[in-house]
């Protein structure tokens, strides 16, 4: 249990306890407090410890009725803006509209789908109720995969040749070179927000930071300068992203080769989640490890895809097709060939791969995007509460 998580998930038993920990995860935060019992005990908990929460998660089981009252004390201690989620056995559609009355957030019937959850109490923190664009995460299983030249010619794709406004956001905040692989110079970018998260984001904002390549790509690079990585609370991002969803169909999010709880954050955010890796034994190694610790997470193996970078190349330590998903329990949805001589024809241009000309490589660039085009689907749950914390109700969360 973390004293400074502003987590707190409200349990049946201690045996829900990886329910826990997989939700502060996905919100960004290595632990949540955990109170076993009723909302009655977590008020009192939450007195007791004085914290100052932003999350709660109310697992209620069987009870129905009763859990009105705990609504009731939970809201007493409560600070305005507290996002609370609901999550028990009753399918009834009076018994949810009640719930919302009270100003829960959002109710699920079990079982419990975390990364649901946790997105439920991330987006409706902002007051946006539509999303129409899709937020593609690229990262590399090692270091020196090439997430970076992935996400940059796929982003490329989404907006030439399939006509997409979108937007790539280097968040390498030390070592981020998308910008410069397309020769545009940005003395903001990313830096803007990360060092300053209090100021809040608007047109002004987002202006310094965007710098456009093209009618239909913008990109928010990474800072010039070497740089303390700053601590990086989940809440920025998702603002960020709430942000840019006005403008852009596509957000693209090329994500540094390190595991921190605001990249746990971003994932949740993520429409898909494409790990770059190469058939050899480190970038196998690392895969595999990163593959379990995001289903340890609750993240959504259906959102998770491998792409082989430089497939064909010759390792002394290469790993058969076969043992790599064998190893990482995952099928490999993409193999982009070896083309050295291309990649460096770009790079010398300060130029995307699909510009250099026709080749294998650019062929499977415009593949992949072609496959992420459709990926927003309605999210279908069996009761969903989307006006939650009205601030002119009385009696509520926030």
């Amino acid at each position: 249990m973390e004293q400074k998580s502003p987590v707190l998930v409200i349990l049946n038993s201690d045996s829900q306890r990886p329910y826990a920990n997989q939700l502060a995860a996905l919100l960004g935060y290595p632990g949540a407090n955990v109170v076993i019992g009723t909302g009655h005990d977590a008020a009192h908990y939450i007195e007791s410890n004085q914290l100052s929460v932003k999350y709660i998660a109310l697992f209620i089981g069987s009870r129905k009725l009763e859990v009105m009252a705990e609504l009731d004390d939970l809201a007493r201690v409560c600070e305005p803006g507290t996002q609370l989620v609901v999550a028990g056995e009753t399918n009834d559609i009076q018994f949810y509209r009640a719930l919302i009355e009270r100003g829960v957030t959002d109710y699920f019937t079990t079982p419990v789908d975390i990364e649901l959850m946790s997105k439920s109490l991330l987006k409706y923190g902002t007051g946006s109720t539509t999303n129409n664009s899709t937020v593609i995460s690229f990262m590399s299983a090692a270091a020196g995969d090439g997430s970076s030249s992935v996400a940059l010619n796929v982003g490329y794709a989404l907006a030439k040749e399939f006509n997409a406004k979108t937007i790539i956001i280097d968040m390498d905040y030390q070592f981020g070179m998308t910008a410069k692989n397309l020769d545009l110079s940005s003395p903001f970018g990313i830096k803007e927000l990360l060092e300053h998260p209090d100021r809040g984001i608007d047109s002004t904002l987002l202006q310094r930071m965007v710098v456009g390549y093209n009618s239909n790509l913008d990109i928010i690079a990474a800072p010039n300068e070497l740089r303390f990585q700053p601590n990086i609370q989940p809440e920025v991002i998702r603002d960020l992203l709430n942000a840019l969803q006005e403008k852009y169909k596509f957000i693209i999010l090329d994500l540094p080769h390190i595991w921190s709880p605001w990249i746990a954050s971003a994932f949740s955010y993520s429409d898909a989640i494409i790990l770059v890796a190469q058939l050899w034994l480190k970038s196998v190694t690392h895969s595999s490890r990163m593959l379990n610790v995001w289903r340890d997470m609750g993240v959504n193996p259906q959102h998770i895809r491998v792409a082989i970078n430089r497939s064909g190349a010759k390792y002394k330590e290469g790993v058969a097709i076969k043992d790599f998903e064998r190893v990482c329990n995952i099928p490999i949805s993409y193999f982009l060939p070896n083309d050295i001589k291309t990649v460096v024809t770009a790079e010398n241009l300060g130029k995307t791969v699909i510009e250099v000309g026709k080749s294998r490589l650019a062929a499977e660039y415009i593949n992949l995007a072609e496959s992420l085009r459709s990926l927003k689907e309605p999210t279908n749950t069996p009761m969903t509460g989307k006006l939650a914390f009205s601030p002119h109700s009385t009696n509520k969360m926030g």
